[in-house]
């Protein structure tokens, strides 16, 4: 199997990890205080700065990775690595803290973070072998914006996953405990 084919196929997966990662950024720095939190309960920089200064990061690989490809998404896949680490060691020091993975979220860390960081990883180091995502999309109009539509489905369901699934839980385990 070639390089471009398999960076063909997982551009999909990479476009919505990074479009993902973009809207952290954002959220991180329209609202640091989540992630300030979650990174102090580790032991990391928590300073509204350090969690801004992430945020803007996480955008920059995400716009990189989107409009290049290739060794962009090498930077897309070095933090979410970094990411899935993060996450690790918050459930295993502080189970049940707020991620801040999105910014002002209340959600709590889950496995799922894990899970949803690891799939972005492997997405974007096969996405590496071609260029940008929107260009396997090929040059039909109808055919892009499918592609973009899909893409943006799959974010909103991790976002959603990482997000309303953990705090859903949440409430329901605080309800039944009543």
């Amino acid at each position: 199997m070639s390089g471009h084919l398999i960076a063909g196929v997982a551009a999909g997966p990479f476009a919505a990890a990074c479009l993902l990662l973009g809207f952290a950024g954002v959220m991180k720095m329209r609202r640091p205080a989540g992630t300030a939190t979650a990174a102090a309960a580790i032991g990391l920089p928590a300073g509204r700065a350090a969690v801004r200064g992430l945020g803007a990061l996480e955008l920059g690989a995400a716009t990189a990775g989107i409009a290049i490809g290739a060794w962009a998404a090498l930077a897309v896949a070095t933090l979410y690595l970094g990411l899935a680490v993060v996450a690790a060691r918050l459930l295993r020091r502080a189970p049940g803290a707020n991620c801040g993975c999105l910014g002002a979220s209340d959600a709590p860390v889950s496995p799922a973070h894990v899970v949803v960081d690891g799939a972005a990883v492997v997405a974007a180091v096969f996405a590496a072998f071609g260029g940008s995502p929107l260009a396997a999309a090929g040059n039909n109009v109808g055919v892009r914006l499918a592609f973009l539509a899909a893409i943006a489905c799959c974010a909103w369901l991790a976002a959603q996953l990482l997000d309303a699934l953990p705090a859903l839980d949440r409430a329901a385990r605080a309800g039944g405990a009543r």
